[in-house]
């Protein structure tokens, strides 16, 4: 589970206590364990943090956990999510099948119910091998390199932390602001840095490598 140390979570939940105890197991696994007691302080985490994974509880403070999801699944099909609830409601368990969760857990969790979820979790961060962006053009998650036209081409750590970003999701325009979150956390970029990374790439492996959508953002080509 040493992937588990590279990774951001969120974790949104009400219960004092429970959460206290949670996140100080959790934070022996992860990079950092971001806690909130409410949707509107989620989404402020959001856009400070790169997040990549969330554990909310389905009743928190301001509202329904199950209904922050969902926001989340009209932009985000690919952060992982787990669900906690304290009772067993089938309900809740058909609402929460179509925002495709990663698992719904039942609360309190034991020591072997939380062991086996961060298992489950790391299961899905599995380092990838070789990803297939064009005919001409693939990404290796081993050697963290872009082979163009059979040529291998070196990325700096920034490139590969943008490239692997877009590569969450092939199709999807991402905003500078998702950018300035996902590539740089939480250190402040000037427009023109972003800019400047994206002609990098395009000088490095072609100018339809990285497309930008007016208005938008960028997109992989």
């Amino acid at each position: 589970m040493d992937r588990l140390k590279e990774l951001n979570l969120l974790f949104l939940e009400d219960n004092e206590e429970f959460a206290k105890n949670t996140s100080e197991f959790l934070n022996i696994y992860f990079k950092k364990v971001l806690h909130t007691k409410s949707i509107k302080s989620a989404h402020r985490i959001m856009d400070e943090y790169k997040i990549d994974i969330i554990i909310s509880d389905v009743r928190v403070d301001d509202g329904n956990g199950l209904d922050f999801i969902q926001e989340l699944r009209d932009n985000d099909n690919t952060t992982p999510v787990v669900i906690l609830s304290s009772y067993k409601n089938e309900d809740l368990l058909l609402q929460a099948i179509p925002l495709h969760i990663l698992s719904y857990e039942l609360k309190p969790l034991s020591y072997d119910k939380l062991i086996n979820l961060l298992k489950k979790i790391s299961t899905v961060f599995e380092p990838k091998k070789i990803i297939n962006i064009s005919k001409t053009t693939t990404y290796n998650y081993k050697t963290k390199e872009i082979l163009h036209k059979n040529k291998a081409i070196a990325l700096t750590k920034t490139e590969i932390n943008f490239i692997e970003f877009l590569l969450k999701d092939i199709s999807k325009v991402v905003t500078p602001q998702m950018i300035q979150v996902n590539v740089w956390e939480n250190k402040i970029m000037s427009d023109s840095a972003i800019k400047n990374l994206i002609l990098r790439l395009r000088k490095k492996i072609n100018n339809e490598f990285i497309l930008s959508v007016q208005g938008l953002g960028y997109r992989l080509g």
